[in-house]
Parts: structure tokens; sequence; C-alpha cells
């Protein structure tokens, strides 16, 4: 997809095939999908059209058949394929009584990393419990432990939920930043505008298969089959 073709952009994430059966019936049936690095893409469709279970499967936490290979090496469930990848779900999971500083520690020391570059303001305070957060902020802390490492593959299911517009705001500078300096972002949301304006690319999704492409800030990733 894209190799040695001049003016197309190598893929850094690359996706074949990729299904995913449950007993319902549901899930993901032979996804395709190439991205450079450096782009934002935003994953939208109903509900049941596949999008959380494409971001699971691409996180390592859901088998799968199928290929998918990030900077050209297979990307499979081992610890060491995981540490390329910042998931944020859509509904983080965090210790009631364990206070926000703890959170970050915990996963900076797994991870080796820093914290890094957030604006401020963006995290509630350190010594916050997250049993006290609102959603809005648990999701922000959820971000930021997405965000550790400065992973190369950021899959984000509904980043800007439950925040006000200024918060928004902020996520999508936040965003735009890091895929500026390299990283690829597949982000979910249930509304077709709220990403169009930092999105690169537009992918739809409906009953477990890609279905259409609009390239926005980036057209040329047409040139690489996105979704064919």
């Amino acid at each position: 997809m894209g190799r040695g073709v001049p003016g197309v952009p190598e893929a850094l994430l690359e996706v074949r095939r990729l299904t995913k059966r449950y007993r319902s019936g549901r899930g993901l049936q032979g996804v395709d999908l190439a991205l450079p690095r450096g782009v934002i893409v935003a994953l939208e469709g109903p509900n049941g059209s596949g999008k959380s279970t494409l971001l699971r499967c691409l996180a390592g936490l859901a088998t799968y058949r199928g290929e998918v290979s990030l900077g050209g090496r297979p990307l499979d469930r081992s610890p060491a394929s995981r540490a390329l990848v910042g998931y944020l779900p859509q509904v983080p999971a965090f210790p009631a009584e364990a206070v926000v500083g703890e959170i970050l520690d915990l996963f900076a020391r797994l991870r080796g990393a820093e914290l890094g570059d957030l604006p401020e303001g963006f995290l509630p305070g350190m010594s916050e419990p997250i049993g006290s957060l609102s959603e809005g902020q648990r999701h922000r802390v959820g971000l930021a432990v997405a965000l550790l490492g400065d992973p190369p593959l950021l899959l984000l299911d509904e980043p800007l939920a439950n925040l006000d517009e200024a918060g928004r705001g902020t996520v999508r500078v936040v965003l735009r930043r890091r895929c500026d300096r390299g990283a690829t972002a597949i982000v979910t949301s249930p509304s077709p505008t709220e990403l169009e304006e930092v999105a690169d690319v537009l992918v739809r999704m409906a009953e477990g298969r890609i279905v259409g492409v609009e390239g926005l800030r980036r057209p040329d990733l047409d040139a690489l089959g996105v979704g064919r």
C-alpha cells in the first residue's frame, strides 16, 4: 500500500483483512487501512459500526484475524507492541480512591516515560481523587496516560466526550501538536463535525466495514488506498 510510489507517503500503520466476529454477529469484516505518519484520522459511524472494536483490536486488547503492522513490523499483543500504542477507552477505568498524581506516576513508571508537554490547566489537581472528578476530567487523565512516552500510534475513543468547547479546543491542540511531531492518531466521535476542523482524513464505518473516506486537510491520502 503505497510502497515505492512517487508522491505517495509511506504507510506507518497498515491493516489488512482485519476480521473480528462476535456471537451476536457484530464485529469487523475484512477492514483494510493504510495511514502515514503525522495524520489525524476522524473515525465516524453509528453505534455498533465497529469503531471501538477496531481501536481495541489495534491496541492489542482483543483477538482478531488479519494482519496489522506498524512501521513495517507486526503489531501484536506483546508488551513491546503495546508500548508503541497510546490507547484511550471510551470509559477510562481508574480506581476511584487513587489520586491523579498516583495514576500518572504509575503509568509513567510502567512506560519509563515522563508526562511531557500538556497545556497548563489540562489536568485536574494532582492530589484530586479520581472518584471526585467529572467524566470530562477523567477523560483528560486518560488522555494524558495515552500520551505518555510519545507513542507513534494514538487510538482515542471519543476523547472529546463530556468536555465543554474550551476543553475540546484544548484536546484538538494537543492532538495536532503530537501529530505534527510524527504521531498518527485515530480518533472516534459520534458527531460528524467535532473533529473535521483538525482531522486530516475522515473515515466512515458501518456494519463493521469502512464505507467511505474523505480527504480533509490531506487529500493525498487517497493515493494510499485508505480503506479500500
